[in-house]
């Protein structure tokens, strides 16, 4: 009997300590403007996602929301029109708005599926000067 419990719990302990690309989930690694960085105007003509591993493109949404402007206290959240497109290593998206971002705090919102098939999400903001 012990002859199987060894090699039963090496197994165990093999699978359990083996990372397994099937468990992981799309996650975002960084993003150009950085999450809470202020960028000028000119450095905002797009803004890049880089995720750890390649998402499923019918998974992707992504969302850009101006949530402040200065000299507006009250201003209510405008989505702003963009267009995107994935990278050709399908681990990147950039999204590309229509017209330039004038100066205020913006909210980048998305949501996407990996290999797991299991959507995930985040959101962060960016301010423009």
């Amino acid at each position: 009997m012990r002859k199987f419990i060894v090699p039963l719990a090496l197994a165990a302990i093999t699978t359990i300590m083996t990372p397994n690309v099937a468990f992981a989930h799309a996650k975002l690694l960084s993003s150009t403007p950085a999450a809470n960085a202020t960028v000028s105007k000119d450095k905002a003509k797009s803004i890049t996602l880089v995720f750890n591993e390649k998402l499923m493109a019918s998974t992707v949404k992504a969302e850009l929301v101006m949530t402040a402007m200065p000299g507006m206290k009250d201003h209510p959240p405008m989505k702003v029109a963009f267009s995107s497109m994935m990278g050709k290593d399908g681990k990147s998206m950039m999204l590309m708005p229509k017209k330039a971002l004038v100066p205020g705090t913006y909210k980048v919102a998305w949501s996407a599926a990996g290999a797991d098939t299991h959507r995930m999400g985040s959101e962060f903001s960016f301010t423009v000067k």
